[in-house]
């Protein structure tokens, strides 16, 4: 999976994606015109101090990581996932439930 990385990308997901939330984590997605899938993840001061935030994006990429290794991730979506401060304390099995369930809402991946 590749790393979304300019900030208009970020705004086109944006401006023009489709969301879909969870007490732990937003998920933004907008179709590219790639056949790969592109990845952001954004957390805000809100989150917490610069610790905070980074864990939380560390733990949102590990859990894409392995949900990408074990059902696939559709090809030609840039994602951008947005941390919510409830994240960097919840237990890891929340995290992993909520992405998961996350990605079957958005039909990016499939719910295994």
């Amino acid at each position: 999976m590749l790393t979304l990385k300019a900030t208009t990308d970020f705004q086109r997901v944006r401006r023009e994606g489709q969301s879909w939330s969870h007490p732990l984590v937003v998920l933004t997605a907008c179709p590219n015109d790639r056949n790969e899938t592109r990845l952001g993840i954004t957390a805000s001061k809100s989150v917490g101090g610069a610790i905070a935030r980074n864990r939380a994006k560390r733990r949102l990429r590990e859990a894409m990581r392995r949900k990408e290794k074990e059902s696939g991730i559709s090809g030609g979506w840039d994602i951008v996932l947005i941390a919510r401060a409830p994240l960097v304390k919840a237990e890891w099995r929340k995290v992993v439930d909520a992405l998961n369930g996350l990605m079957q809402r958005s039909q990016i991946a499939d719910s295994r």
